[in-house]
């Protein structure tokens, strides 16, 4: 008995879409001793678009991300203002989806690499997404490691002892979770 072409093809486009969720949980649960349970969950465009909209940054601007997932903060960034750079990400899937991304994209960096074993002094400004669990660690590692004038944004969970410079809301119904703003005073 012959399979309707339909057929054929809806099972090679489920097959490959459940051997994708596969990779995703794999992925997922290799890191998890690292995350505590995080996962890549992409940046909502409009969270992007109010960071990118309220912090200037020029063409000689050290971005750095901490769990660049996808890499799309730092390709937005790189469009929109010429930065330079950094992703840190550590989940093997989303790293290899933010290198295929970012390929041929000067002035990109993405690095198979544990952020917290990376020093960030060079930094102009910081941007994360990260899982709340790990919020009071990096607020010490930032603290210890960042210089005055860096700039420091958060998306939905603010950094455990620090007084936010600004509180965005970007307007949409189902990303207006709050982006924290940042600023390492001068001592």
């Amino acid at each position: 008995m012959r399979l309707p072409g339909w057929v054929l093809v809806f099972m090679v486009i489920a097959g490959v879409l459940f051997a994708l969720k596969i990779l995703y949980v794999a992925a997922a649960g290799f890191v998890l001793p690292l995350t505590r349970g995080g996962l890549f969950v992409g940046t909502p465009g409009p969270r992007i678009a109010a960071f990118l909209d309220n912090i200037y940054m020029g063409p000689g601007t050290l971005l750095v991300d901490l769990g660049c997932g996808d890499g799309r903060v730092l390709r937005a960034a790189r469009r929109r203002y010429g930065v330079r750079a950094i992703g840190f990400e550590i989940n093997p899937l989303a790293y290899g989806v933010a290198r295929l991304l970012s390929l041929g994209r000067a002035g990109i960096t993405i690095r198979y690499a544990n952020f917290w074993k990376e020093d960030l002094r060079r930094a102009d400004v910081v941007f994360c997404y990260l899982f709340p669990d790990l919020m009071t660690g990096l607020a010490e590692k930032l603290k210890r490691e960042l210089r005055p004038g860096c700039t420091v944004v958060s998306c939905n969970f603010p950094l455990p002892g620090w007084k936010a410079k600004r509180v965005l809301r970007p307007d949409h119904s189902r990303h207006g979770d709050p982006v924290y703003i940042y600023e390492i005073l001068r001592m």
